[in-house]
């Protein structure tokens, strides 16, 4: 019998190890080299999906409503409804289960100290999006299950009820589960017994979990020793600012002639002042260094501050790293995952392993957000994020491929990532459909050759 297994093993190997063309059409199809189509624009169906922020509501448990809770955040929710609804129900006559898992969802207990407790979890954003807003699962044929993972909620197992503060329509059936995104998924969810030992996924729904928001500079004790700020219009305070020798409320500073430009934690701004008194220009935003501000910078024009989009302030060699610049393993996004390619390839596999490769339109999305950084730090993320789409198409085993989501229409650089998208090729879930698809035979031949 030993003999027996070990020669089965043996022809298996041989042929998962076959050239593709000689390999049957159902094994070759799930094999991805040589598929380097690995970059896609973000199709407009999924724009409104990728759109960026966080519900922060303290005790957001104690919201009598779905309106109160969801606030302005009712319509981005309800589109992300509509998309999976679109994707996985839509279509079918007879509509019988969605179950998505959302992952890095943010803590279920809203009594902890932290920021990120007073942040209203994903899941239950969307939860409401469907019980509140009109879509085509009000009609009730399709059960809707939401599985909120994070690291910091506690293991229940799936038949014990977990008591929630509101009353969700019967259709919809919500769930938190502990789900540490550095760890196998399968193991964490089963073995646990968080959910049933024959379930899968859908949709894996991973928001702003490549949101690498990190400020390595906030802690850097090194600084660029000189920063350029310019504007479309030459005015007195652009040109070149020289570093201080000594910090302003505990960050760099930087003088040219009479203006400083400095960090004012009252305002949370930093601001090009005169020594004489008042504020030339300033940007919002809690940042570490000048450079990274994102703006818009408003510029005192003569009565008033107003926003001036061509004002900046960057480094005076924009092509040279920063001082606080890590490297990719030393940068952690939203989900904990550190920023090298090795440790993304793990998160896109762990994703992947718990979609439900029989229907074939399930899908996952892990959403980029945002990326901190000058543009060499940005450039350095984006690339280990195209890597590790690269190598998970090359060496993943399922039928699903990877694509790294590109929003074409954004100029700021640091926000044109919108993440990666896991779907099975042809399908409704496949972001290159909106442009006229992909010639996937060029890449895993064609079944009639066999």
């Amino acid at each position: 019998q030993q003999q027996q297994q070990q020669q089965q093993l043996l022809q298996l190997q041989q042929q998962l190890h076959q050239p593709p063309a000689q390999l049957p059409a159902e094994v070759r199809l799930q094999q991805h080299p040589g598929f380097t189509q690995s970059i896609c624009p973000t199709p407009f169906a999924l724009g409104p999906v990728c759109a960026r922020g966080e519900r922060e509501l303290p005790n957001w448990r104690t919201c009598p409503s779905s309106a109160e809770l969801l606030g302005a955040y009712s319509n981005m929710m309800a589109d992300t409804a509509h998309y999976m609804f679109n994707v996985l129900a839509s279509c079918r006559e007879v509509r019988g289960h969605l179950r998505l898992l959302s992952a890095a969802d943010g803590c279920s207990d809203d009594t902890q100290p932290d920021m990120q407790a007073k942040r209203v979890p994903s899941s239950v954003m969307l939860a409401h999006a469907l019980a509140l807003t009109n879509g085509v699962w009000q009609d009730q044929q399709t059960r809707v299950h939401i599985y909120g993972g994070d690291v910091r909620n506690y293991v229940s197992p799936w038949w014990e009820q977990q008591r929630l503060p509101w009353n969700l329509p019967p259709w919809i059936e919500h769930r938190f589960v502990a789900l540490d995104n550095t760890q196998d998924f399968v193991q964490q969810l089963f073995s646990t017994s968080q959910c049933k030992a024959d379930m899968l996924f859908d949709v894996v729904l991973v928001r702003q979990g490549l949101c690498f928001c990190d400020d390595p500079s906030k802690i850097s004790p090194w600084w660029p020793s000189e920063v350029l700020v310019s504007a479309a219009q030459p005015s007195s305070v652009c040109g070149t600012y020289i570093l201080e020798t000594h910090l302003f409320e505990g960050r760099p500073a930087y003088r040219m002639g009479h203006c400083v430009l400095q960090w004012c934690t009252a305002r949370v701004e930093w601001a090009v002042q005169d020594v004489a008194g008042g504020t030339w220009a300033f940007a919002r935003g809690d940042v570490g260094h000048p450079v990274l501000a994102r703006g818009p910078w408003a510029v005192w024009n003569g009565t008033d501050h107003v926003n001036d989009a061509s004002f900046a302030c960057n480094l005076e060699q924009p092509s040279s790293p920063p001082p606080w610049q890590r490297p990719p393993n030393g940068r952690i996004c939203c989900c904990g995952i550190t920023g090298d390619s090795l440790s993304l390839l793990g998160i896109l596999r762990r994703v992947a392993s718990v979609l439900d490769t029989r229907n074939k339109d399930s899908f996952g999305l892990l959403h980029g957000a945002w990326t901190n950084g000058t543009r060499t730090e940005v450039d350095q993320l984006h690339q280990q994020i195209e890597e590790a789409v690269r190598l998970y198409n090359e060496q993943w085993r399922g039928p699903h491929v990877a694509a790294v989501l590109w929003r074409t229409a954004a100029k700021e650089y640091w926000l044109q990532c919108d993440g990666v998208v896991l779907f099975q090729p042809g399908s409704r879930a496949d972001p290159y459909k909106a442009y006229a698809g992909v010639n996937y035979e060029a890449y895993f031949g064609s079944p009639s050759s066999l």
